[in-house]
Order: structure tokens, then C-alpha cells, then sequence
């Protein structure tokens, strides 16, 4: 998602604890002593932080760049092709019970005005994914796109390439986000092309309802495109997506046409509970049971019933800091600021399989990566294997059929196509198709389970 901010921010819930002991992580790192109430202890090259002996997080020492194991990595980078997996020869075959994996898209790979003036001509989310390059021994970057290339797409048969290869994985639709500000739309061209060409895969719609900003962070500095919302806005909201949701490849569940918001305390609680009311009679005048709402839980968002939602898509990297290890590395670039986090003790102590009190969609990613657009602002690159992407995909397929009803046997990927944030499925030119690979494999063995 363009405006995807890596840091929890506090949104004023009832998480005020957890809230807290992020704000006491992100400043405690920065200082070599720890204040009164943290105790700090060193062991084997890591600090662990606790709060009144309450384990917060870890930090590993930073380590000094090794030139001549860096200079075999990279050997090894642009030589072994060990890792590569083929295309399929064998399609994945659906069956009735199968959960439905939806990947979030990104529309950003086409030029357009505002881009073009706030960081140059003919800018897109190929600029900085080319541009990038390791930040440390390890670092897999660039990375380079394989099959379909550094796409336009607004170019004829890339849209219906990437459906092609997304259905013959199993991939059932794609979540596109939608930025709309007040009647102002923005990357609409590929959504156009998408449903003038009757492009074969389900898709529904993320309204991104940020702040469209230059530091990447949905904030109020920096502005390109300013959120400015009113419920007198929902009746042109909803006559600019009726042609999409009215077209049969839209997810609807039980006539309902799925509609994710992704930011909703962004706006005043009441505008935007008369907006949604305004959007469901329009709906209902359509021929509709209303709107399927759904939230993201990005920035500690876990209100949805009070907001009108029936329930919480999830957005990883968002909420899942806390439970992971955080660590720094030796940098080639003295000016680099980013942080390293390991996935591994979020999966092996199962909190993405929490349940909550209300409904969840449940979400995972393949890699996080976004080093391209922040490795001087904060980024965080995730340290996790093939192996555990394909872990955290079992398990919350696993824990979808179990816990959700039928008809909402939702899962979703973190992303089809955000190359700057380094969550892709698409094919690279060192792994191929490997974590499609993954995805195909996961729902084949689930199947009639």
C-alpha cells in the first residue's frame, strides 16, 4: 500500500498498555542507559529489555561488515540460481470448500501528474525498487521482477498475465486499493482497464484513505494529496465504485459487496457512521443487501462493531511488532537508519493465531522488505525464511476453517505486487515462482481437510 506505515501509532483504544511499551521500545534502543524501572541484561551478543521484569523486547549487537564475505555474497547472489523454482505445469484445481486467498495489489506502476511533481518525471514503485541496493551481507536487493518484467500497467496483457499466473497458483482475487479523495481519484487507470477488459479474477476494493504523503506514512507532512472527508461525500463515493460492484467478479458475500476501509479513525466517528448508512440505502436501491465493511487493524484499530464494520482484515506488518525481536546489523551505509526484525518468535509462540471477540479475516506475508523507499527513514527489513511464510499461511488457513463460517473462509497476502515493501508473490529473477509455489502447495495440501 503506497501510504503503509511500519511504526504502531497510537489511535486512542483500549491498547493502551501494549501502546505504551511500543513507544518505551522505539526510544529505549536509541540510548545506551536504560531509565529508572528498565533493567537491561547482556547476554550472548543480545540486551533484553523488561519493564518491571516484564520481558518487552531484544536487541542483537550490531555487527561490523565483513568486506570479503560481503563480496562472496554478492558472488553467490548474482550466480547461484539454486533457488529458482519453475512456472507450474500443473494448474491448481479448485474445489467447492477451498479457502478464498485474496492478495492485496498495488495500482502504483504507471506515471501520473502528481507523481511526477512530487519526486520527479515519470516516476513509479519501479523507481526505487531499481535503485535500491544492500544495506547489508544478506541483503537480497535489488530485487528484480521475472516473467513480467518492470511492467507498465497501463500496457495491454500485463493485468491479464498477472490474473493468469495468480489463478494457475490459486490465487482466487486480488484486494486493489482505491484512492479516492473527495471525488479526486488517482491510479484509477488499471481498475478502468481491469473492468472494461472483463479480466477473469475476483477482486473487491481497500479504500486507502490516508493522506497520500511523500514520507510514505499516511501523516500530515509532506502532503501530496490530502484526505478531506464529509458523509456528503458517500453518495459520489458510491456512484464511482457502482460500476465495479455491480460487475460479477466482485466478492460479494450474501449480496453484499465487500468494501475494506483502510484507516476509519482517520475520520470523526459520526461523519463516518452517517457515511456508511448513506452507502448502504444506495446499495439497497441497487438491488443489494447493503455493503460487506470491513477494517484493517493497522495503527491498533480493534473496534470494529462500534464503527460499523462487521469485522478486521488484518495488515501485518501492523501489530505484529511486539511480538517479534528486534535487532541491528552492520550497515554499509553509515547513514542507513533501519531496523532488523525476526518473525520467528511471533510464529512459534502461535499469536497470529489469536481470536479476538469480533470477526477476522487473517493475513501473512511472504517477505517484508521496505528498505527501498526507507532505508534512511526507518525502514524495517524482516528477517524470515521461505519456510515461514509457508508455516504462517498453513496455520491461518488452518485456523480459517475452523473458526470462520463458510461463506467467509477469507485469507489474505500481503501482497500481490509491493516491491518497495518487499512483499511480493510475483516472480523474481532469483526465486521464481517459488512463494507462489509455496501458496499453490499449501491450499493442494488442505484441500477436503
Amino acid at each position: 500500500m503506497i501510504n503503509s506505515v511500519e511504526k504502531e501509532k497510537d489511535s486512542n483504544n483500549k491498547n493502551g498498555f501494549k501502546t505504551c511499551l511500543k513507544k518505551i521500545k522505539n526510544c529505549i534502543s536509541k540510548i545506551p542507559t536504560p531509565p529508572l524501572l528498565i533493567s537491561c541484561k547482556k547476554q550472548k551478543g543480545k540486551k533484553r529489555y523488561y519493564f518491571f521484569g516484564l520481558h518487552i523486547f531484544t536487541i542483537k549487537s550490531s555487527r561490523k561488515i565483513n568486506i570479503k564475505k560481503y563480496g562472496q555474497w554478492l558472488d553467490d547472489l548474482k550466480n547461484n540460481h539454486s533457488h529458482f523454482v519453475d512456472i507450474t505445469k500443473t494448474p491448481f484445481e479448485r474445489k467447492k470448500n477451498d479457502t478464498k486467498i485474496f492478495a492485496y495489489y498495488l495500482t502504483q506502476f504507471h506515471s501520473i501528474e502528481e507523481n511526477d511533481a512530487a519526486y520527479g518525471k515519470g516516476f513509479t514503485e519501479w523507481t526505487n525498487v531499481a535503485s535500491a541496493s544492500p544495506m547489508f551481507v544478506g541483503h537480497f536487493q535489488p530485487k528484480i521482477p521475472y516473467d513480467l518484467g518492470f511492467y507498465n500497467l497501463l500496457t495491454k496483457g500485463v493485468m491479464e498475465r498477472q490474473a493468469q499466473l495468480a489463478k494457475l497458483y490459486g490465487i482466487y482475487g486480488f484486494c486493489f486499493y482505491y484512492y479516492w479523495f473527495s471525488g479526486k481519484k488517482v491510479l484509477e487507470k488499471p481498475l478502468e482497464h481491469f473492468l472494461k477488459n472483463k479480466i477473469d479474477i475476483h477482486f473487491h476494493f481497500c479504500w486507502a484513505n490516508e493522506n497520500w504523503s511523500k514520507l510514505w506514512d499516511g501523516g500530515d507532512k509532506e502532503i501530496i494529496l490530502k484526505q478531506n472527508f464529509s458523509s456528503n461525500d458517500a453518495k459520489r463515493f458510491f456512484e464511482d465504485i457502482l460500476p465495479f460492484i455491480k460487475d460479477e467478479r466482485y466478492e460479494k458475500i450474501d449480496n453484499k459487496p465487500i468494501l475494506m476501509i483502510y484507516r476509519p479513525t482517520q475520520f470523526n466517528k459520526d461523519e463516518f457512521l452517517k457515511f456508511l448508512d448513506i452507502l448502504n440505502d444506495l446499495a439497497k436501491k441497487e438491488g443489494f443487501n447493503g455493503f460487506y465493511f470491513m477494517a484493517s487493524n493497522a495503527y491498533e484499530f480493534d473496534e470494529p462493531k462500534s464503527w460499523g464494520f462487521e469485522g478486521l482484515i488484518e495488515f501485518p506488518p501492523h501489530k505484529i511488532g511486539l511480538y517479534c525481536d528486534c535487532y541491528a546489523v552492520g550497515s554499509i551505509s553509515k547513514q542507513a537508519k533501519f531496523t532488523m526484525v525476526d518473525i520467528k518468535p511471533y510464529l512459534q509462540n502461535k499469536y497470529h493465531l489469536k481470536k479476538e471477540n469480533y470477526k477476522v479475516f487473517k493475513t501473512c506475508f511472504p517477505s517484508w522488505d521496505n528498505l527501498p523507499r526507507k532505508a534512511y527513514s526507518n525502514g524495517y527489513c524482516f528477517n524470515m525464511t521461505e519456510e515461514d511464510f509457508a508455516l504462517w499461511l498453513r496455520e491461518i488457513i488452518e485456523w480459517t476453517k475452523q473458526n470462520n463460517s463458510q461463506n467467509e473462509q477469507y485469507v489474505y497476502i500481503n501482497a500481490w505486487n509491493e516491491w518497495a515493501e518487499g512483499a511480493m508473490l510475483e516472480p523474481t529473477t532469483r526465486y521464481g515462482y517459488k512463494y507462489l509455489d509455496i501458496v499453490k502447495k499449501t491450499l493442494e495440501d488442505l484441500q477436503d481437510k
